[in-house]
Order: structure tokens, then C-alpha cells, then sequence
């Protein structure tokens, strides 16, 4: 991979992560469940990346999980949000 790739996708991961910071940090809880799944996408991404560039042979289990657990943990602090009310 040339560097000059990997310069601009890191920076663009690092936009995306700013991104999703900010809409975690609206008080509106769809919001919030939005940006904690762009979160997910963007770190899972990032370590992708990583793991190619530097040859580390877990990081794609790591990014699955994290992929996985995103979705999850989304559906599970939506059921206790509708409990709440």
C-alpha cells in the first residue's frame, strides 16, 4: 500500500471519528445510537488498516467483533430506552 493512500485514509477515518463525536454528544438519543454506530464502522476500519500495514494477524478478529458488537450494543440500549418509558 503507498503511503500517500494510507496518509489520506487515516485522515479521513480521523474526520469520520470527529463526525461521529459529535452527534454521540447531542442530547437527542437517536443521535447518539447514529454516532456510536459510525464509531463502531470508523475504529473497526482503522484497525483494518493497521493490521495490514504493520502485519498484525489479529487485528481483523478484533474489527469483526467490534463490527458485531456495535449493532448489538445499539439494540440493547434501544430495548432499555423503550423500557424507561
Amino acid at each position: 500500500m503507498q503511503e500517500y493512500i494510507l496518509y489520506f485514509t487515516m485522515f479521513s477515518l480521523i474526520v469520520g471519528a470527529l463526525s461521529s463525536l459529535k452527534l454521540c454528544f447531542h442530547r437527542n438519543t437517536s443521535n447518539v445510537l447514529i454516532g456510536e454506530g459510525l464509531m463502531a464502522i470508523v475504529v473497526a476500519t482503522f484497525l483494518v488498516v493497521l493490521s495490514q500495514k504493520f502485519h498484525i494477524p489479529f487485528g481483523e478478529t478484533v474489527a469483526l467483533f467490534i463490527i458485531v458488537a456495535g449493532p448489538v450494543g445499539t439494540i440493547a440500549f434501544s430495548a432499555v430506552m423503550r423500557k424507561k418509558k
